[in-house]
């Protein structure tokens, strides 16, 4: 209910506040390092730290001034105050995400109006809130990152409202992302051949290229058991026919842009995109998040329902 939430409170930030234009990050001329391989070096922990969702609030455009990006993120603080998330009371103030100087309203900056371009399939797929799930009939009808199958590391990458980390591993041929939150390696093969497709995961498999000093990947050979990706608000979807191109380019010695464009004409009318910045954190270390071994809230949830139905069948 969080983007439903935000459309009635993000009324009064608009209201009174000046007209502003989107713009596009200014042109650095950052020298991008070099890996032992000559490559663009984006080796180290890089994180996500804001609260600025995936789709757009109603009202507002793509590219915020500060003193609109501080009432948004104190509406999203007021929203979620009372959570039972540890890791959301853990996150501190609550900011908006930036792609250079730029305060963004959305991660998605295509379509204009900032949402999810679902067709007929992906409307009535979609008609809930992500962390709310379809039931609790069984496990298939949790989120996938509740049942510790889905890493926000997948592509595209999202972003959570509260710090998510990545590491970034590079060899010759192999760039390797580590995941802190649910633990899954994924892989970007830089040389291979094209895979058979009836070999598929949930993450996709992941070819990578480079442009001068952006990363290119293209990412294909999704399963399709399950189409939910996790988001603030309504899961995004993707198919088995889904392609998601990405492209990181480092922009400073603490930023690296991530841009993605999803083309997946099963759930959707049209190719969508959108971006964001990572932020490099100081430390290199990533934390083992051990999502099944503690994953009790599943257990907890699914008995719960059945004490729900069995005093329901008794009072009828």
């Amino acid at each position: 209910m969080i983007i439903r939430s935000l459309s009635v409170a993000l009324i009064a930030c608009l209201i009174g506040s000046p007209g502003f234009a989107q713009s596009a990050p200014s042109a650095s001329s950052y020298e991008v390092p070099r890996t032992q391989h000559g490559q663009p070096d984006f080796q180290g922990v890089w994180s996500t730290r804001f609260s600025t969702g995936l789709e757009r609030p109603p009202g507002l455009p793509l590219v915020l001034s500060a003193e609109q990006a501080a009432g948004v993120a104190a509406a999203v603080e007021q929203i979620l105050a009372g959570n039972d998330d540890p890791d959301i009371d853990r996150f501190g103030a609550h900011v908006m995400a930036r792609v250079g100087e730029a305060y963004r309203s959305s991660v998605i900056t295509y379509p204009a109006d900032g949402l999810l371009p679902f067709n007929e399939l992906g409307l009535s797929l979609s008609g809930h809130q992500y962390f709310q799930g379809r039931g609790y009939d069984g496990p298939e009808d949790r989120p996938g990152v509740e049942r510790c199958i889905e890493a926000w590391g997948d592509p595209p990458m999202r972003a959570f409202m509260y710090q998510l980390f990545h590491g970034f591993v590079q060899a010759a041929d192999t760039i390797a992302i580590v995941s802190e939150e649910v633990n899954p390696v994924r892989i970007i093969h830089m040389s291979e051949k094209p895979r058979p497709d009836a070999v598929t995961g949930f993450g996709g498999h992941s070819v990578g290229r480079w442009e001068g000093d952006t990363l290119v990947v293209e990412t294909t050979h999704y399963s399709e058991r399950n189409p939910e990706r996790s988001t603030i608000g309504r899961p995004m979807l993707l198919s088995d026919q889904a392609r998601v191109t990405e492209r990181f380019t480092r922009t400073s010695e603490t930023e690296l842009n991530y841009q993605f464009e999803v083309d997946d004409p099963t759930y959707y009318t049209e190719a969508w995109r959108g971006e964001f910045s990572f932020t490099r954190e100081a430390s290199p270390r990533l934390y083992d998040y051990a999502c099944h071994e503690g994953n009790l809230s599943m257990i907890g949830a699914l008995e719960g329902e059945r004490i729900l139905e069995a005093q329901a069948a008794r009072e009828q």
